[in-house]
């Protein structure tokens, strides 16, 4: 029989605000049409995501989202009017469905939570810890009044991006966000509370992540005990959960100690990616599942939903082969479970791949469910990199690409070995290169026989036909690739097309 692994769905607080119509009375029925939706990909579990830096039901301890606006109001009415004219019908919209929903009567993470169930879908609740979008405009109306009226407790010595972000230093924040865990547990009936450490890690002045070390981990030590307590209170388990950077010892040099969290028994979910800017396919999963030996914890790889083959390279959603190859490496590398964060169905079919769109969209989620159905589909793998390293200061992990010479040696794992089948290898090189079509080996084979070789965007795209049998079995190909001038490889697929049946 298949063994049919645990699908967990992070479902961003603004998502369905944004793209469902919740006026008018529509509301409820819009909100569990959607959940319909989810219900058929084959999800296990729904973590129901219910803040960012404000919260999007009518929290007592967080600021509303809607707070302060008013649905008949101006466009340039003091909620809207710090935005960028192009921006505020979006925020009109988001606003006016969150609180059309609240005047309807109806407490978004409880219809979600009940809907879940209802669907035979796990409810979690998600919770953001340190979410900074758009704390460049200090008057976003995105910004809650805790985070507005007291700039002290800012991170110190940073600047960029994550220069506004919370310092958990302070016990105040601490306290905040404890609020925000008491609320949920005592409003919520869930089976499962996840705490999301990747929006966003920076969570101490610079320098101080060490001693902060210290405070967040005794902080995660309150917040099981009081998971303990709503679970004794509700008659049944509630689980505990974090979402964290894809290597440990980046968790560490941000202040998170996930290893010794679960070491303490405190985690019953570890969930580890990369942040944003790309998928990450070769997370180092067997590592993670090494140290944490002997605990009780389920171990998710999670997958973001752009690609990008380095950090300057254009970014991308991707394709449904590319999902299920991330999701076969995060399977065969050692984690129990697949995590999907920000993999949204869209109407747009002109930017976005077929497989989020219309009909496919269950279908491409549902085929992430277990590797016995993920490797009887096309699936592709790819060279990406691992866009967290730590704080600011930290040097970059090594990357694969770009890369340049006359002679390169790439690793890239592609999951259970198919049966039959079909594969091929696509290099992608820059086009002020040599004319000379370069010479790849995979494993030690022969060389591998050029199938197409084509140019677009000065990218040159070169094909080649891999024999299924010479594809590394659960562990990484060995890629050489060689020319006798240099050049510059920009990217590395490996695309595998099995039999059907096999």
């Amino acid at each position: 029989m298949p063994r049919h692994c645990p699908l967990y769905y992070n479902e961003d607080s603004t998502n369905f605000f944004f793209h469902y119509d919740s006026t008018g009375g529509r509301g409820g029925a819009a909100l569990d049409s959607y959940l319909d939706l989810l219900a058929q990909t084959g999800i296990t579990s729904l973590l129901c995501n219910t803040n960012a830096q404000r919260s999007n039901y009518n929290s007592n301890v967080w600021t509303p989202t809607w707070a302060g606006f008013d649905p008949a109001g101006a466009d340039d009415q003091p909620y809207l009017a710090p935005l960028a004219p192009p921006s505020r019908a979006g925020w009109r919209r988001l606003a006016s469905n969150m609180l059309a929903l609240h005047e309807e009567g109806i407490d978004y993470p409880a219809r979600v939570v009940e809907g879940s169930r209802a669907r035979q879908m796990s409810p979690w609740i998600t919770l953001r810890m340190n979410d900074v979008h758009d704390q460049e405009n200090v008057e976003h109306p995105i910004h809650g009044r805790f985070w507005y009226e007291h700039p002290e407790f800012w991170r110190q010595g940073a600047d960029g991006y994550f220069a506004r972000a919370f310092d958990f230093g302070h016990a105040e924040v601490r306290a905040y966000y404890m609020a925000l865990v008491d609320e949920t547990l005592e409003r919520y009936d869930i089976d499962g509370l996840e705490l999301d450490f990747l929006r966003e890690p920076f969570l101490f002045s610079v320098g101080a992540e060490d001693q902060g070390r210290e405070l967040l981990t005794d902080w995660m030590g309150q917040v099981r005990s009081r998971v303990d307590a709503a679970a004794r209170h509700r008659g049944h388990p509630i689980l505990l959960g974090i979402r964290t950077p894809s290597r440990a010892d980046v968790s560490l040099a941000f202040g998170l100690d996930p290893l010794a969290w679960a070491r303490a028994g405190w985690l019953d979910l570890l969930v580890v990616g990369p942040r944003w800017s790309t998928i990450e396919f070769d997370m180092p999963l067997d590592e993670w599942r090494q140290q944490l030996d002997g605990c009780d914890v389920t171990l998710a790889g999670c997958l973001e939903i752009l690609r990008g083959r380095h950090w300057t390279a254009p970014k991308r959603p991707v394709t449904a082969a590319e999902a299920r190859g991330a999701a076969a490496q995060v399977l065969a590398g050692g984690a129990d479970a697949v995590y999907l964060f920000n993999y949204f169905q869209s109407a747009d079919a002109t930017t976005i791949p077929d497989a989020w769109t219309g009909d496919a969209y269950a279908e491409t989620i549902h085929s992430l469910a277990s590797l016995e159905r993920i490797t009887g589909l096309a699936r592709c793998h790819c060279i990406t990199f691992t866009d967290m390293a730590g704080p600011e200061g930290t040097p970059a992990h090594a990357l694969q690409l770009p890369a340049q010479g006359t002679s390169l040696l790439f690793l890239l794992p592609t999951g259970p070995r198919p049966v039959d089948g079909s594969a091929e290898l696509r290099l992608e090189i820059a086009v002020e290169g040599p004319d000379a079509t370069p010479v790849v080996h995979i494993n030690d084979s022969a060389p591998l026989v050029l199938a197409s070789d084509t140019a677009a965007e000065q990218i040159r795209r070169l094909v080649y036909r891999i024999p299924v049998g010479n594809l590394a079995d659960s562990t990484r190909n060995h890629i050489r690739v060689q020319s006798e001038a240099a050049f510059r490889v920009e990217g590395i697929d490996i695309y595998i097309e099995p039999v059907a049946g096999t």
